[in-house]
């Protein structure tokens, strides 16, 4: 069945409001109309995007460029598409029946309730215990859930780095990192999440040698490797941007960190973790980041569960793009940006509908936020 896309990117804070009637920050709504048109770089042939006001004559000029055939939804009939949204929650939901999608041809309440218990980061905890006892490695400790005041003060008079982040939030977004916030503040910050989300996730903090995730695809109980994600976050873990490149390069660069082998042994353990603990309640992509972290003797060590995300992600788009719009022997970075006004050039090459170098947009011109590849030969 054909899948109408809708990049709703917004949907982790729909999903920790819980409820259908959410409405986003003005940031989100930006970043949400910005990137309207970024499924075209992900869907598959016969695929089509839910949008509004995409710009013909662009449209036209990158289908003919690389070959997308995925199309514009006309917002009339929806029979015979299979709703996919960059993330489920009440409000995407609610997106796709207002397009007229028969609710019982979406998720339920128990099912979107499901996946929001699954998407809450204790998780990360649950499945970092499963993927230790399948290796033969030590891993970084899972974190520890935390639900009142006195606990975390106690914890926080033992330990002075410390990542603290609230249960649900999305981008490197509700993170607290107690080696650039006072214990006052961090405390003050934590009650306002505990009482608005019932708990707050503790864990060490470390410096970072390599961010990057794996990729998997939940369908029918089963889970599937995908690949590799190679990505850049600022210093509070806000995500910046990804490399662009094969699974095979992308391992060697973070085997320049931390030994591949266990890279690879980590990728067979989690699609098993994964697999017992969330493919028998979820269908659909699902993107494990992780870390290199360096260590005070200048050891490196993996923390395999920094985030769980239930839903596409940057990575799957820079997969994507790696897969089917890279020429061979190029490399790029693909990069979510505010415009402030800059100039947008255009000066990508390509050949054979592949991209071999310059810069390119991936969405129309006017919105708040650009998604940029720049690429460049070997």
């Amino acid at each position: 069945m054909a899948k109408l896309h809708l990049f709703n990117p917004d949907n982790d804070l729909a999903l920790a409001s819980g409820i259908e009637n959410f409405t986003a920050p003005k940031a989100a709504v930006a970043l949400r109309r910005a990137g309207a048109a970024l499924p075209l770089w992900y869907g598959n042939r016969g695929h089509s995007l839910l949008a509004y006001g995409v710009n013909a004559r662009w449209l036209d000029t990158m289908c003919q460029r690389f070959g997308l055939e995925v199309s514009i939804f006309d917002h009339n009939n929806c029979d015979g598409y299979e709703a996919a949204p960059w993330g489920w929650s009440l409000a995407a939901r609610k997106d796709f029946i207002r397009e007229g999608f028969s609710p019982e041809h979406l998720p339920t309440d128990e099912q979107i309730a499901a996946w929001r218990q699954l998407s809450h980061r204790r998780t990360a905890a649950m499945l970092r215990e499963e993927v230790a006892k399948r290796l033969d490695f030590e891993i970084a400790p899972a974190a520890v859930e935390v639900n009142n005041s006195n606990e975390l003060r106690h914890i926080l008079s033992e330990k002075q780095a410390l990542i603290i982040k609230s249960p649900w939030s999305s981008s490197g977004r509700g993170l607290l990192d107690t080696r650039h916030v006072s214990a006052e503040e961090t405390l003050r910050r934590c009650e306002g999440t505990i009482q608005r989300q019932g708990s707050v996730m503790v864990e060490n903090a470390y410096d970072r040698a390599a961010d990057f995730a794996m990729l998997f695809e939940c369908q029918d109980g089963k889970c599937a490797f995908v690949g590799y994600s190679l990505f850049n976050a600022d210093a509070s873990g806000s995500y910046t941007g990804n490399k662009l490149a094969t699974d095979k390069r992308l391992l060697e660069i973070i085997g320049a960190e931390y030994p591949a082998a266990r890279i690879v042994q980590t990728a067979e353990a989690m699609r098993q973790a994964v697999e017992r603990l969330i493919a028998p309640s979820y269908d659909g992509p699902l993107g494990v980041d992780m870390l290199v972290a360096r260590l005070d003797d200048n050891s490196t060590m993996l923390d395999a569960t920094v985030e769980i995300n239930l839903r596409m992600t940057m990575g799957f788009v820079a997969h994507s793009l790696s897969e089917h719009f890279l020429a061979d022997g190029s490399e790029g970075e693909y990069s979510v940006i505010p415009t402030k006004n800059i100039p947008a050039p255009d000066n990508i090459i390509v050949e054979s509908r592949r991209m071999v170098s310059g810069r390119i947009d991936l969405t129309p011109p006017g919105g708040q936020f650009r998604f940029v590849v720049d690429v460049h030969t070997l």
